[in-house]
């Protein structure tokens, strides 16, 4: 046998034994996809994701605690054996109403006597506030006037206007009055005035109509003395227009002196009218006068000592009031008896707890987040309350709290559900604009390491770790500032999976 026989043998013997080991391979393999399928096992499903696809979108997870809007912790103030108890849990009560209270006979007996000394000291004041109460007379006497003189002055100017001016327009309440007689230059100023009188007449009226002494008198004789001062000077236009007519026009001369007369006495009549708002205005003030100093007598005249037993003495009643409502609880709120820790008997010490009082059917939900989480809250945002129920963000504080370290937020909730001192997740899905300008992959698709972390990416139905360099952490989801790009595809979820796993994509 020569060489190359041998050789051609060799070679035949070589391709048989790797034909039988590719079958024996195959069938393997076959058998072990027969056993999966038989047994129910299949490969693990993932679904692959990009940072384009994330574009920030974020999630926020949170734990919360369920409280009433409005609660109030009842403390004791005084110590003492309780000897009545008045509510019951469950029990609503009314703000002020007792809950219970300790033994006050002592205290009782104080205030007893409190308001006999004060009641003495009144009376012995009685006659002190007599001199007050005749200035107080004279001023409402005053105040009364005053209104009279007031009213008095509108229906004067009303009736001049009414009865001796309009008869020289043609129509006195039309846009353009029309002055019946020559104006001698001051035709459109009487024509203005007179439009200013329609409206100025009707406002005084529903004034004089409704005026009363509880009104700021003083401020209404001020408005009526500028009206009265404005007819004045209409009175006085209409006497220079009068003066300066021609005798031989619409108007004879002995008309036109009649009419120079006639304002003349309306001019006088005006006047007389300004000096008793002038005098009313005076009577007030010196009446007004009159009580402070009739005060000032009482409080610092021979009745001085009177006044001050009267303040002594309302000091030490109240003094005895507030000792004797220390032992008398009330409720500070409306609400339900959420505990009651007092019984009847017991020793109660000072600043121990009496009862818990709260308003359980407007509840709100305390949590606390990181700066971080902070960022993505803001008040009027809608989150998500156990995955069912919505919820407001009605306020977060301002400064990190000094205990946790955090910052304290607050829910609104109207879910009936939820019962005060309940503890729920509350949790919020969002778009964040920023995270567009960087990528942003979910937390849920990085294996963390002791440095930075891995991704996932498929490589043939085969899981391939990717190494990426992590960055800031933002909800539930984390910056890769290296070793990822945006557009290439991860898997999103890589709890439970390892490098090299052959996996079924699901969708992407």
């Amino acid at each position: 046998m020569n060489i190359a026989t041998w050789l051609r043998k060799k070679l035949l013997w070589v391709l048989v034994i790797a034909i039988a080991a590719i079958a024996f391979w195959v069938l393997v393999v076959d058998k072990q996809e027969e056993d999966a399928i038989v047994s129910g096992t299949k490969l693990p499903q993932v679904t692959l994701t990009s940072a384009l696809n994330y574009s920030g979108e974020e999630s926020l997870s949170l734990i919360g605690t369920a409280r009433a809007f409005s609660e109030a912790k009842v403390t004791s103030e005084a110590s003492g054996r309780i000897t009545s108890v008045n509510v019951e849990l469950g029990q609503f009560v009314n703000a002020g109403q007792t809950i219970g209270s300790i033994e006050n006979a002592s205290e009782r007996a104080s205030v007893l006597q409190a308001e006999g000394a004060y009641e003495s000291a009144l009376a012995a004041a009685a006659q002190s506030g007599v001199s007050v109460e005749q200035a107080e007379t004279v001023v409402l006497s005053a105040e009364k006037a005053a209104v009279s003189t007031f009213q008095s002055a509108y229906n004067t100017t009303n009736g001049m206007v009414r009865n001796n001016i309009d008869p020289f327009f043609s129509d006195p309440d039309a846009r353009i009055p029309g002055l019946r007689l020559d104006g001698k230059g001051f035709t459109s100023a009487l024509n203005n005035e007179r439009v200013v009188y329609q409206t100025l007449l009707t406002s005084w009226q529903q004034k004089s109509n409704t005026i009363s002494t509880a009104a700021d008198i003083n401020t209404e004789l001020a408005y009526a003395s500028v009206q009265v001062q404005r007819t004045i000077t209409l009175i006085d236009t209409f006497l220079t227009v009068f003066a300066n007519q021609d005798r031989n026009g619409r108007y004879s001369e002995s008309e036109i002196k009649g009419f120079i007369n006639s304002f003349t006495s309306l001019r006088s009549t005006l006047i007389g009218t300004q000096s008793s708002i002038d005098n009313a205005e005076n009577s007030l003030s010196s009446a007004r006068e009159g009580v402070e100093k009739a005060k000032i007598a009482a409080s610092g005249g021979t009745t001085s000592a009177a006044d001050a037993q009267i303040k002594q003495a309302l000091g030490s009643l109240r003094a005895a009031q507030a000792n004797l409502a220390k032992t008398v609880f009330s409720s500070p709120i409306s609400g339900t008896v959420n505990a009651v820790d007092i019984r009847v008997g017991n020793f109660l010490s000072s600043f121990a707890p009496v009862a818990t009082i709260a308003n359980n059917n407007a509840l709100e939900i305390v949590t606390y987040v990181s700066d971080t989480e902070r960022s993505l809250l803001e008040v009027g945002s809608t989150v998500t309350i156990e995955n069912e129920f919505e919820g407001i963000v009605t306020n977060i504080a301002p400064s990190v709290d000094s205990e946790t370290g955090k910052t304290e937020v607050r829910v609104a909730s109207e879910e009936s559900s939820i019962a005060n001192g309940d503890t729920v997740r509350i949790s919020k899905t969002f778009s964040d604009t920023a995270a567009l300008q960087t990528i942003q992959v979910p937390l849920s698709a990085v294996k963390l390491q002791a440095e930075d972390g891995s991704v996932f990416l498929l490589d043939n139905g085969r899981l391939v770790s990717r190494d990426i360099t992590l960055g800031v952490i933002r909800g539930g989801s984390v910056e890769v500032t290296s070793g990822l790009t945006a557009d290439e595809e991860f898997v999103s979820d890589a709890r439970g999976l390892n490098n090299g796993d052959q996996v079924t994509v699901l969708e992407k």
